[in-house]
C-alpha cells in the first residue's frame, strides 16, 4: 500500500505523523518511507538509519550549435517556461527556468539543440533494520523541486511492504506530483483559522482528484473540536486526535519518536496503521 502524509500548510505535524507510523509499521513488516518535502527534509532527524548513500539528480538542460542554428524560433514558441529564446542572432537558454522536457530537442528541424545536463538535488538512502528512508534535497535556489519529488518517489528501494510519502506542504505542484498514483492519503490538520482554511484547500485538490482521503486531528484540545465538526459537515473520517499535550511537543522538539517515549501515544499510531491496514483492503475490493 502506498500512503502520503500531506497537508494544507506547513507546521501541522506531517513529519511527526510520518515517522511515527513508519517506526510502528517497521515493527511488523518491511517499510520504506520517502522524505517528498525536497526543499528542507527532515525525517532523518527522528530516524537512527545508517549507511547512508547519495546520488546526484539531474535533468536535461538545451546546448545549442550556433553553426547549425537558423533563429527559426520553434524552440522559444514551444517553451512554456521561457527558458528559451531566440533572436535574430543568438538563442538564449535560462537554466533556472528550464524544466527538462526535452521539447525543443525533439522538436528542432536543424538538430541545433543537443542535450546538456545540470544538477537539481540528491536522492539519499539510509536504512535501520526494517525500515528504508529515501530522502530528496534540492539545491539551494533550484525551482525544480516537483521534478526532484518525482524522481524521488520512483526510487527503487526494494521490498514489498509499506510505502509511505512524507509530502510537501500547500497544495502546488510538488504536492500534486507526491499524491498522484497513491492509494490513500493522510491529511494532517491543526485546529487553527489558518490551519482550517488549508486543510480545506487540500481537501478540495483530493476530491479532484478522486483520490481517498482521512484527517489527522493533530494539537487537538480539549473543547476545540474545529477539526471534528469540519470533518462531520464534509463527511470525512477522523483517522486519529493526537492531544496537544508539553511531554508530545518536547520530545519532538529534541528530536525523539513518541511511539518509542510515550506508550499511549504508540497505541494510538498502532490504531492509525489498522484503520489503514483497513481501508487498503477496501481498495483491493
Amino acid at each position: 500500500m502506498k500512503v502520503a502524509i500531506a497537508s494544507g500548510k506547513g507546521g501541522t505535524g506531517k513529519t511527526l505523523v510520518a515517522t511515527n507510523l513508519a517506526r510502528v509499521a517497521s515493527r511488523a513488516s518491511d517499510v520504506v518511507l520517502y522524505d517528498l518535502d525536497v526543499e528542507e527534509p527532515n525525517c532523518r532527524l527522528f530516524l537512527n538509519t545508517h549507511d547512508r548513500e547519495s546520488r546526484p539528480v539531474e535533468t536535461m538542460l538545451p546546448v545549442i550549435d550556433e553553426a547549425k542554428c537558423t533563429h527559426c524560433g520553434i524552440c522559444s514558441d514551444l517553451c512554456q517556461f521561457n527558458a528559451i529564446v531566440a533572436t535574430l542572432e543568438r538563442v538564449l537558454v535560462f537554466p533556472d527556468l528550464c524544466h527538462g522536457c526535452y521539447g525543443c530537442l525533439e522538436l528542432c528541424p536543424e538538430g541545433a539543440i543537443q542535450e546538456g545536463s545540470k544538477k537539481i538535488g540528491k536522492i539519499t538512502v539510509s536504512r535501520d533494520e526494517s525500515l528504508t528512508l529515501v530522502a530528496g534535497e534540492l539545491e539551494i535556489g533550484e525551482p525544480a523541486a516537483a521534478v526532484l519529488v518525482g524522481r524521488t518517489k520512483g526510487f527503487p528501494a526494494g521490498g514489498n511492504g509499506l510505502r509511505l510519502y512524507d509530502s510537501p506542504p500547500g497544495t502546488s505542484c510538488p504536492v500534486i506530483e507526491a499524491v498522484r498514483d497513491v492509494d490513500y492519503v493522510v491529511l494532517v490538520g491543526e485546529p487553527t483559522r489558518f490551519g482550517l482554511h488549508d486543510l480545506d484547500l487540500m481537501v478540495q485538490t483530493l476530491r479532484k482528484m478522486q483520490l481517498p482521503f482521512g484527517v489527522v486531528a493533530n494539537k487537538a484540545r480539549e473543547g476545540n473540536e474545529a477539526i471534528e465538526e469540519y470533518c462531520r459537515a464534509g463527511g470525512i473520517e477522523v483517522l486519529l486526535r493526537i492531544p496537544w499535550r508539553m511531554d508530545i511537543a518536547g520530545d519532538t522538539a529534541h528530536g525523539r519518536l513518541v511511539v518509542e517515549t510515550l506508550p499511549d501515544v504508540r497505541v494510538l499510531f498502532e490504531d492509525l496503521l489498522e484503520k489503514l491496514h483497513a481501508s487498503s483492503k477496501g481498495v483491493e475490493a
